[in-house]
């Protein structure tokens, strides 16, 4: 059970973390689905019965965010894909190649996005991004080597 203080200390933690989460799960599920990722992932760290013992939250909470990001990624992938060949937005223009490049890294796993975009987006180093992701380093960068390999595959 969770106490008024357990409560306002899981508030404190969400608005300390969100929109950092939130840039992260962007990263992964895209910007329509990022918020609910992040707010679904903070409820199931929350209540976790492993979450008054947890030491580094952010790290706990980034892994709780890839899990929620992997469980949602694996269910609407192939509706997200026929939205996107039925749906013409008017009005904005994407070249060709944007469209490649999108598409290329729609179809990386969610273990490769998160490695794309922990030490592209973020800057961090390979071992800063495992630290997140709760793997190796080495893990990480057999995603990343794996994600550059993939893209160039899609995209030659």
């Amino acid at each position: 059970m969770i106490t008024t203080t357990g409560v306002m200390d899981n508030e404190q933690t969400y608005r300390n973390y969100s929109q950092e989460l939130t840039r992260y799960a962007t990263g992964l599920v895209g910007p329509f689905d990022a918020q609910d990722v992040v707010t679904d992932a903070c409820l199931r760290a929350f209540d976790s019965p492993a979450w008054p013992d947890v030491t580094d939250r952010k790290a706990y909470l980034y892994r709780t965010v890839f899990s929620v990001a992997a469980d949602h990624h694996r269910r609407t992938l192939s509706r997200r894909l026929r939205e996107i060949k039925v749906a013409e937005p008017e009005g904005i223009e994407v070249s060709p190649a944007d469209v490649d490049v999108l598409r290329a890294i729609g179809r990386l796993s969610v273990q490769q996005r998160s490695a794309v975009y922990l030490t592209y987006w973020e800057d961090l180093t390979p071992a800063a991004a495992a630290d997140r992701m709760g793997v190796s380093e080495g893990t990480v960068r057999r995603h990343l080597a794996r994600a550059r390999k993939r893209l160039g595959e899609l995209l030659s």
